[in-house]
């Protein structure tokens, strides 16, 4: 019973702290860069939009003053059924750049993905999402990596800003993400893109199944045909916080079942033998990190089972007890500061990934997508 506590507590914290501090020593030790230089090339910046109204045109406005020669720049913008105002205030800008691409029904992000990306004009696609404002020098950022041809994706990250403020905000979990992924980077490929902020060499693109998860399939298309997949940490995009613990939720649940199912069709992707130190990164980043919502649950029942025969594991489970009372009065906004709002986070997404396991679990598919706002 304490190997098997001892082996559940080492998975549960491996993926969240050890492995992105091993990367770190490790990307110290055999980081190898890439080739960064100006180099302007076509780029076609598409941007996913479902019913958008509010942000669309905040959106274009947006990206159409990015720094990136005018006769070098296409923005698609591709909208999956919209049935509010989004088409209307699209079609109203007068830009040649600005194409709109729009579909009678909803088909899922996917499927309008792979009908779009054949016809859009740059050897550049940069995806991006309508609430997702990019700095003015995002566009030549992005092309900068693409002087290497080694390089076959870059991603961002994404940063927070409170309506009306200037005050751009990282949350630990964010800042996590982006160090871990720069240390993945600088070793082979990182695991994943930000889908609000990625770029691609068009000839890389392949058709995706509409319930493939684009910004992680993309990637995994990417290094199969071995050029790298890289995160510039210097290319970011800024977004208003979610308010709204729900939707968050919802779209957790969606994130891990159809991460899990992209998983499953690619595990081909955990062979060392084929994949050398990214079958290491996506095992820790994704497979692992998955599996918390049981290890996590593990730790707790095995810990109350060896109560018992000494005080350390009876002072765990209270403590354990003690951090889920947290993050649950954390997410109904009985507790506030930064430690609640950390376990008010692991508990949603840890609860959320659970939901996802058993929609995964009994073959139900989220194809479709709302923005969660």
């Amino acid at each position: 019973m304490v190997l098997l506590f001892l082996i559940l507590l080492f998975l549960c914290i491996y993926p969240y702290s050890l492995y992105p501090a091993l990367l770190t020593l490790l990307s110290k030790m055999l980081g190898k860069g890439w080739e960064v230089a100006g180099s302007e090339q076509p780029i076609s910046v598409i941007i996913s939009v479902y019913n958008e109204e509010g942000v669309i045109r905040a959106k274009l406005d947006n990206t159409l003053k990015l720094l990136y020669p005018e006769e070098l720049l296409e923005i698609i913008v591709v909208s999956d059924g919209s049935s509010d105002a989004t088409n209307e205030i699209v079609a109203s800008f007068e830009d040649p750049r600005i194409r709109l691409e729009a579909f009678p029904e909803r088909k899922g992000k996917t499927a309008c993905l792979n009908q779009v990306v054949p016809a859009a004009k740059g050897g550049i696609l940069v995806f991006t999402d309508a609430n997702s404002m990019f700095p003015p020098d995002t566009l030549l950022k992005f092309s900068r990596n693409f002087h290497s041809e080694q390089i076959g994706l870059v991603t961002g990250w994404t940063k927070y800003r409170k309506p009306g403020g200037d005050e751009e905000s990282v949350g630990l979990y964010a800042r996590m993400e982006m160090v871990t992924k720069r240390s993945e980077s600088l070793i082979s490929s990182c695991v994943g893109a930000d889908g609000a902020v990625f770029a691609l060499r068009k000839e890389l693109y392949k058709p995706l199944k509409n319930y493939d998860i684009n910004d992680f399939v993309i990637p995994l298309d990417v290094i199969g045909q071995g050029r790298r997949v890289v995160l510039d940490p210097e290319v970011y995009c800024i977004e208003q916080p979610g308010e709204n613990e729900s939707r968050e939720y919802r779209r957790q649940v969606r994130i891990t079942n159809r991460t899990l199912g992209a998983i499953g069709r690619n595990i081909n992707f955990l062979n060392p033998f084929a994949h050398g130190s990214f079958a290491f990164f996506l095992l820790s980043h994704k497979v692992i990190r998955f599996l918390v919502p049981f290890t996590f649950l593990g730790t707790l029942l095995t810990s109350l089972l060896l109560s018992g025969q000494s005080i350390f594991y009876a002072g765990f489970a209270t403590a354990q007890l003690l951090f889920i009372s947290i993050g649950i009065a954390g997410n109904f906004r009985l507790l506030t500061g930064r430690f609640a709002q950390l376990c008010s986070f692991f508990i949603l997404t840890i609860f959320a990934q659970s939901v996802g396991w058993i929609r995964w679990a009994s073959g139900k598919a989220d194809v479709t997508w709302k923005p969660v706002r």
